[in-house]
């Protein structure tokens, strides 16, 4: 092989070489998508959403968010020094968006999300009396709850946490101070004027569901 050949050749190997690490690079790059919360006392925060460890319970979170549904609902629930909980249409802990979701958790039998409740951590809040009642693992719907304290101690593992707040958490961490009636609900009213998601051209599809009997 003449020297012009084999730096030919050369040059071929580095390129596909280069290409493939490129490739490869697009396929495992997905970035994580994000949401945006804008409330009605003028704070902000976005989050940082876990498709890897909690898919479904995000492509339900992007689902309901691009579809307007928390658009006006109240922070319902405020808990000082622990947690803030909003995403109801009835305002008081008891709707939903007519359906539930599996809950994407260690202690349900899914190891796959291994997030823990430390501060700024945002899971979906389900029905039940107890924490540990796996009746009520898989009642999930369209409320949620963000920790302004670190919880793992107590929260691991029972709860599908599947985002985390990056910025704005000072200030939401302000709101954990209002003041509240005997149902934890603020005594001033807080809404959630508008969550905007950006998925960076991914497209997410619709949540699995689960049907809720009469």
């Amino acid at each position: 092989m003449s020297l012009t050949k084999k730096r030919l050749f050369a040059l071929l190997v580095v390129l596909t070489l280069m290409l493939g690490l490129f490739s490869g690079c697009v396929t495992q790059g997905r970035r994580n998508p994000t949401a945006t919360i804008v409330f009605s006392n003028g704070v902000e925060i976005t989050i940082r959403l876990y498709y890897d460890k909690a898919p479904n319970t995000v492509k339900n979170f992007i689902s309901l968010a691009e579809s307007g549904f928390y658009d006006g609902l109240s922070v319902h629930r405020v808990v000082k020094y622990n947690l803030i909980q909003m995403g109801d249409p009835n305002g008081d802990g008891t709707g939903g968006p007519g359906y539930y979701i599996k809950g994407e958790f260690p202690n349900n039998g899914y190891k796959k999300n291994d997030l823990s409740m430390t501060e700024g951590m945002v899971a979906m809040a389900r029905f039940g009396s107890t924490d540990d009642d796996k009746t009520y693992y898989d009642t999930a719907g369209s409320q949620f709850f963000i920790t302004v304290r670190d919880k793992s101690s107590s929260y691991d593992g029972d709860y599908a946490v599947f985002g985390k707040v990056i910025s704005g958490l000072e200030e939401f961490e302000a709101m954990a101070e209002v003041e509240v009636d005997d149902n934890k609900r603020p005594l001033e009213e807080i809404t959630i004027v508008s969550v905007t998601i950006e998925t960076f051209g991914q497209s997410y599809g619709k949540p699995r569901t689960i049907a809720i009997k009469d």
